[in-house]
């Protein structure tokens, strides 16, 4: 059987269909596996990692807000469009998955048109356009949490939680005080802006460096091309991505301030770490964070809030082990488990 994963541009969408990979290859290590994303998108790295065959689709977007490349939109969908319909005759897959990606929107629609099975994933609380625009093709659509129930279609939508990599559980506290040459003695602060990077966290860090740093370790991921090496504390450790190495780092955090993806909140909520939530204005990452603070598994600040309070925050909790605590527990609620478990037996399903 063949099967096409389908995501990019950020790793939000693509971790959940790595984790379904790496699952569904133990149960089925005959089935041949081929990828869809962008052409230069941070993806493209992890995905040849695997040894997945790899195809790339212009990036197509359906915007909501004016911009000049509005002009050239229409032609760059068609070509999207055009380019998903070569790769599915040349590829023949027997199902299409996505996670809520642009460019899983004209593949879906290329494969339902050669009648090939679709199954989208709807990762966060807000529905994705891209998966709304997907989910008249799908013939399943699994959901990371109980409340996007009502936002698809009762007869083939299930509830399944977010896929997680077994590579999470692999972290080591050790080995990341170790790997990056941090004080045991001391708490450990996170801060990552996801892949492609945060300007907004990178510029509150500096700003507040020698205070985040007073007494803490400080892992700082900048994202590619956006760190600066004349930042510098003994106690900060600035890197611009982390691969597998990311486990360890989570592993040895004692508190995490990061956007709201809900990969990120997946992970967070499976390792049942503490976070401080600075959702990236005006997107669903604003829904991800409300929801979490309502079910007392973070705290939120917006991105204008940004200042000085979220450093004394950040040093009220690592103070704390009470009110971290409380954040941890409410965290794990948000984690059901074996999401990459039931959506590597729904591809399975769809070919029955």
């Amino acid at each position: 059987m063949k099967i096409l994963l389908t995501g990019g541009g950020t790793l939000g969408s693509v971790n959940p269909l790595i984790a379904t990979y790496e699952e569904a290859k133990k149960q089925h290590p005959r089935w041949e596996w081929f990828w869809v994303g962008t052409r230069d998108g941070v993806e493209r790295r992890f995905i040849g990692s695997l040894g997945i065959s790899y195809e790339w689709v212009p990036g197509a977007k359906l915007r909501r807000y004016f911009s000049l490349r509005l002009l050239i939109d229409p032609f760059v969908l068609a070509a999207a469009f055009l380019r998903s319909l070569l790769i599915i005759i040349t590829i023949k897959p027997d199902v299409v998955v996505g996670a809520g990606s642009f460019v899983s929107v004209p593949i879906a629609w290329a494969a339902k048109l050669f009648g090939k099975k679709v199954i989208i994933h709807q990762q966060d609380i807000r529905p994705t356009l891209s998966n709304r625009l997907a989910s008249p093709v799908a013939d399943r659509i699994t959901v990371s949490f109980k409340k996007s129930l009502k936002d698809f279609p009762e007869q083939k939508t299930e509830w399944i939680g977010n896929p997680v990599r077994e590579e999470l559980f692999r972290g080591e506290r050790a080995r990341a005080m170790e790997k990056f040459s941090l004080n045991p003695a001391l708490p450990t602060l996170l801060v990552t802006g996801g892949s492609s990077g945060s300007e907004g966290l990178n510029q509150w860090v500096w700003a507040h460096l020698k205070a985040l740093c007073e007494r803490t370790n400080v892992i700082h991921l900048t994202g590619p091309g956006k760190s600066d090496a004349s930042k510098e504390h003994a106690n900060y450790r600035q890197l611009e991505l982390l691969d597998t190495d990311m486990y360890h780092a989570l592993a040895a955090s004692d508190l995490v301030v990061t956007r709201a993806g809900i990969s990120t909140l997946t992970e967070l909520g499976y390792l049942q770490k503490a976070a401080i939530l600075i959702p990236l204005p005006k997107t669903h990452q604003e829904d991800n964070a409300f929801y979490a603070v309502q079910q007392h598994a973070g705290v939120a600040y917006r991105q204008d809030q940004l200042d000085g309070r979220v450093v004394r925050k950040v040093r009220e909790l690592l103070r704390s082990r009470e009110e971290r605590g409380e954040l941890e527990r409410g965290m794990a609620r948000l984690a059901k488990a074996g999401g990459s478990a039931r959506l590597a037996a729904i591809i399975s399903e769809v070919c029955d």
